[in-house]
C-alpha cells in the first residue's frame, strides 16, 4: 500500500506545486481545503503538509498535535509564527525553492514504504578496491532481479562507466545534471542515464575536468531513491565525501588488512562516523597482517564482509571484464547485498 500524504490548503499555486513533489515518490495525495473534513485523514495520513493560508484554520478546527507536519509557502508570504509552533509543524519549506527539502523530508518517511536502499563504499586508502566493489555490488543486485544505479562521486576515481565500460555509451552525466536544485521524475531520471550489464550509470565526465556538483547531489539522490531498488555511491576520500555519506542509509568501508591501509582507514573512519552508519569489508593484501577480525576490532566497526586477496582480478579487469560478475568477488557480493538488504528490512 502507497503512503499518503494530506494537504491542506485553499490555494491552487500551493496545490500544483505540492502534486509535483508528491508525484515523484508515487505516493498517494488527498487535498482538503477546509480541515474540518479532514480529522480522520489528519490522524491516518503518513506526512501531513499544511499551507500556509491554512494554518489558522487547522487550529480553529482542533486538530490535535501530531509528528510529521510540514508547513508550504508560496512567495512571500508572511507566516503566523506563533500559529505556526501552535501547529506542531517540523519544518517550514518555501516552493517552489524548496521542492527538493520537501522531497526529503517525504522520503525519509516513505523509506520504510519500499523505497530505494542507498549504499555508499569508500575506500579507507588508495588502491583498498572501492570503486571494484561498487560495481561488482551493483552486478549482484541485477542478478538479484533488481534495478541499480551505480552514482560516481568519486571524482578522482577510475570512473564508474569506465568500470563498466559505458564510457562511450549515450545518456546523461553529472555535468548533465549540475544544475538541479530540486526533484526529479523518476521514469525520466532512469531514461536519461546509460545503462550496462544491467546497470545504470551516472558518472563525472574526467575529459572536461569537472567536479562533483554537490550542491545537486542530494535531489538527484533522493529521486534516485525512487527510480531504482539500489543506489551505490561510489565514495571519495576526500572531505567532500561527508556530504555524499550524509545521503547513504550505510556506508561500506573497504579497508586493507596492513598496517597502512589499516591507519589511513581509521582516519576515514573518524570522519565519517555519525554522518551514517559504517560496516566493514575487509580486504586481505600479500603481506598483510591483519585478518578481518583484527581490522574490525582495529576500526572498531561491525564487519560486512571479507575478501580474500584474489590475483586474478586484476587480470580480469584489464581484459575489460566488468568487476564481479564471476569468481569470489560475485559471491561475497552477492552475501553482501543480502546482508544489507537484510539489515535494512530489520530496521
Amino acid at each position: 500500500m502507497a503512503a499518503t500524504t494530506l494537504l491542506v490548503t485553499d490555494d491552487p499555486v500551493l496545490t500544483d506545486l505540492v502534486r509535483r513533489v508528491v508525484a515523484v515518490t508515487g505516493r498517494d495525495l488527498e487535498v482538503v481545503a477546509d480541515p474540518r473534513g479532514a480529522r480522520a485523514s489528519w490522524a491516518r495520513a503518513d506526512d501531513v503538509i499544511v499551507g500556509g493560508d491554512a494554518i489558522r484554520a487547522c487550529l480553529a478546527a482542533g486538530v490535535r498535535r501530531r509528528p510529521r507536519v510540514t508547513v508550504v509557502t508560496s512567495g512571500d508570504a508572511e507566516l503566523p509564527w506563533p500559529e505556526v509552533l501552535a501547529l506542531g509543524a517540523e519544518a517550514v519549506v518555501p516552493l517552489p525553492a524548496g521542492e527538493g527539502q520537501l522531497l526529503e523530508r517525504l522520503a525519509t518517511s516513505a523509506h520504510a514504504e519500499g523505497g530505494g536502499l542507498v549504499v555508499g563504499v569508500v575506500g579507507g586508502s588508495g588502491g583498498a578496491g572501492a570503486s571494484v566493489l561498487a560495481a561488482a555490488l551493483c552486478l549482484a543486485a541485477v542478478r538479484a532481479r533488481l534495478a541499480p544505479l551505480l552514482l560516481d562521486a568519486d571524482p578522482d576515481g577510475p570512473g564508474a562507466d569506465l568500470l563498466l565500460g559505458a564510457e562511450d555509451a549515450t545518456g546523461a552525466r553529472w555535468r548533465d545534471l549540475a544544475d538541479v536544485t530540486s526533484a526529479l521524475d523518476p521514469a525520466s531520471l532512469r531514461a536519461a542515464l546509460p545503462q550496462a550489464h544491467g546497470v545504470h550509470v551516472l558518472a563525472v565526465d574526467r575529459g572536461d575536468g569537472q567536479a562533483l556538483p554537490l550542491a545537486a547531489l542530494d535531489p538527484v539522490v533522493t529521486s534516485a531513491r525512487h527510480a531504482f531498488d539500489l543506489v551505490v555511491l561510489d565514495l571519495a576520500r576526500a572531505s567532500a565525501s561527508e556530504r555524499a555519506a550524509a545521503a547513504c542509509d550505510v556506508v561500506l568501508l573497504v579497508a586493507t588488512g596492513d598496517v597502512r591501509g589499516a591507519t589511513s582507514a581509521a582516519r576515514t573512519v573518524s570522519r565519517l562516523r555519525g554522518e551514517a552508519p559504517l560496516r566493514l569489508v575487509a580486504r586481505q593484501v600479500p603481506g598483510g597482517g591483519l585478518d578481518g577480525p583484527a581490522l574490525a576490532d582495529w576500526l572498531d566497526l561491525p564487519s560486512a564482509a571479507d575478501l580474500g586477496h584474489d590475483p586474478r582480478l586484476l587480470a580480469s579487469l584489464d581484459r575489460g571484464d566488468p568487476p564481479g560478475a564471476g569468481g569470489r568477488l560475485a559471491k561475497v557480493c552477492d552475501q553482501l547485498l543480502a546482508a544489507v538488504l537484510g539489515e535494512r528490512a530489520a530496521a
